[in-house]
């Protein structure tokens, strides 16, 4: 009977040690391991990752900067020896930012990197960045104004320096300041991609505001105001531009595309500030020359007021210009080695309207004002193909027009007869009945002169120049 009840006794635990064992073998089998992947997951809504079953992989932040390690989720600088640490953040408000805070944010970012700037109280950033990686420079809770800008650069260095072979910089908002520049330009850079959307530059020096060279170039509703006698803008490469501003005291834009390229509503004048010296004798409003063979460049909408030179084109394979308008210029459209089609255009110039020294311009649907010598013309190495241009000359100017050396005549007709082509300054100045109040100038003048001379008829034959309200007409 005992040995009995030991058997019996072993063959109970025998079934409870299997009973337990049970559960683990079941879950090694394939329909348990099924059923424990279709569970619901406990903590599922605030890990939300399905990739691995209920495990949640490890999601690693982004690494810091260079030079940086973390401490407790912050990236942080450490100093004295290691006794201490120092915030470093991918943001930098120039209210409170030291001298040169930008460059030593720059050298720990990666490449690809994104920089904000902030500026809520009117501060700017003192510094002349040297960029060596892509980047992308944004900004917040900021808007450029003429008083107001973010990026001031020290006395004689350039704003933004790229190097070689940066693959890309995005610049995107900023307003950009260099009045003490000397020879340095403000943005520079070579064989590189470079984008502008939103930016202004205001540059007082000897070189140019932007000067990128052997680049792909994108700008987009941006400003450049320079008082130099260089090219306000001088870039060659593929060019890219839209709705673009320029205000030069002597020389506009001088571009070099060396692909093809389309430029659309670009809108250049000249400053007053060297009015009546040799420079805006010399001055030219858009230039481009030395383009490559077998390309094409479109520029549609192009505004030029106040240079001698309008519009220059030199060398390359076909130029179009779309409903170009120049105004207050000696020679508005000049052309020399190249073929350039003029389509729609206003043309204001005193001496030609469109001059070819050579290659070949086809000119058709212009509207050309105010010249002494012709409307369009021809020198012996210079060929033009015209039709349908409308030519007015200035009041006694019909004696001495001149059609040039090609086939084809040019009209020239009175000048009453196209009173909404052309108006003297004191015209187009005019101010519109919600815009009108009299200013102490103009009351001064009111009864200094008499009232007859302020509202006397225009001038004729009186230059032509934009409104002096304060900006481009867009």
């Amino acid at each position: 009977m005992r040995r009995l009840s030991r058997l019996l006794a072993l063959w109970a635990a025998l079934i409870i040690g299997a009973a337990v064992a049970a559960p683990e073998v079941a879950a090694a089998s394939p329909d348990a391991k099924i059923d424990q992947q279709i569970r619901p997951c406990f903590g599922l809504l605030l890990q939300p990752n399905l990739s691995h079953g209920c495990k949640v992989r490890d999601v690693r932040p982004k690494p810091c900067p260079r030079g940086t390690i973390r401490v407790k989720g912050r990236c942080v600088v450490p100093y004295n020896n290691g006794g201490g640490y120092a915030y470093v953040s991918r943001e930098i408000n120039c209210d409170y930012a030291y001298p040169g805070q930008i460059s030593d944010t720059l050298y720990r970012l990666y490449e690809g990197d994104v920089l904000t700037l902030t500026s809520t109280n009117g501060g700017a950033c003192v510094d002349s960045l040297n960029i060596t990686k892509s980047i992308s420079i944004v900004v917040r809770d900021y808007s450029p104004s003429r008083t107001r800008p973010i990026l001031i650069a020290g006395s004689g260095q350039p704003c933004i320096k790229i190097q070689a072979g940066v693959q890309y910089v995005v610049l995107d908002g900023l307003g950009i300041e260099a009045t003490r520049a000397g020879g340095a330009s403000c943005i520079v850079g070579r064989a590189t991609e470079i984008a502008l959307r939103g930016v202004t530059v205001r540059y007082d020096g000897e070189g140019s505001a932007f000067d990128v060279g052997d680049s792909r170039i994108e700008l987009a509703q941006s400003t450049f105001i320079g008082r130099t006698r260089q090219p306000v803008v001088k870039a060659t490469g593929t060019i890219m531009a839209a709705d673009v501003e320029i205000a030069a005291t002597a020389i506009g834009a001088a571009l070099e595309t060396s692909g093809d390229s389309r430029l659309r509503d670009v809108r250049v004048a000249r400053l007053g500030d060297w009015t009546g010296s040799s420079r805006t004798r010399n001055s030219a409003g858009f230039i481009i020359a030395g383009m490559n063979r077998q390309q094409l460049v479109q520029i549609d909408g192009l505004y030029v007021d106040g240079f001698s030179r309008g519009i220059y084109v030199g060398g390359g394979d076909e130029t179009t210009l779309l409903r170009p308008v120049v105004r207050d210029s000696d020679w508005a459209v000049t052309l020399e080695n190249a073929n350039l089609r003029v389509v729609e255009g206003e043309l204001e110039a005193v001496d030609v309207g469109i001059y070819a020294a050579s290659g070949v311009v086809f000119a058709s649907n212009n509207k050309i004002m105010g010249v002494m010598r012709s409307g369009i013309y021809a020198d012996a190495g210079g060929q033009v193909r015209a039709v349908d241009n409308r030519v007015y000359a200035r009041p006694e100017g019909c004696r001495a027009l001149v059609t040039g050396f090609f086939n084809g005549e040019l009209t020239c007709r009175p000048w009453f007869e196209a009173p909404e082509l052309y108006r003297t300054p004191r015209d187009r100045a005019r101010l519109d009945f919600d815009s009108y109040w009299p200013a102490p100038a103009i009351a001064a003048g009111v009864t200094a002169q008499g009232p007859a001379e302020l509202s006397g008829p225009p001038l004729a034959g009186a230059p032509v120049s934009a409104p002096q309200q304060g900006g481009i007409p867009r």
